[in-house]
């Protein structure tokens, strides 16, 4: 009984430590498109070092969300993982309103008054597919 709480709690320790380095990864900040088009293609990450987006996927952006967006709209966009107890998966959107409107033009093009809150992990796939240095996830 006393080797398996000892096991238990160098679990718990090693689960809290990978925890508390993965949220080192988590950005600082997040910067709206208007910063990106000015030239600021950089977060800070809670580690304290910079985590740099890829030119050619904020060209796409730029060119893909309507420039009247660009104040409200912000990258990173962030997501949190789900999984149920029947094994299903889902993405949930991070942030506002114009980040789910944000999600929904890069998805489809277009944007709706409600934009996409929930993506099917199809869904990202496609999306982390195009924008790799865009996208920062957490688990729930």
């Amino acid at each position: 009984m006393e080797h398996d709480d000892k096991s238990i709690k160098t679990i718990q320790k090693k689960i809290l430590e990978n925890i508390s380095e993965s949220q080192k990864l988590w950005p600082k900040e997040q910067i709206n498109l208007n910063e990106v088009f000015n030239g600021k293609t950089n977060i800070l990450l809670a580690s304290n070092e910079l985590h740099e987006f890829d030119n050619e996927e904020i060209k796409e952006v730029l060119q893909i969300v309507p420039q009247y967006f660009w104040k409200f709209i912000k990258l990173p966009l962030l997501f949190r993982y789900n999984k149920d107890s029947e094994g299903r998966s889902w993405y949930n959107v991070l942030g506002d309103l114009w980040q789910r409107r944000f999600v929904e033009i890069l998805l489809t093009g277009q944007y709706s008054l409600d934009g996409i809150e929930e993506l099917d992990v199809e869904m990202f796939l496609k999306i982390l597919k195009k924008y790799k240095s865009l996208i920062f996830v957490s688990v729930a």
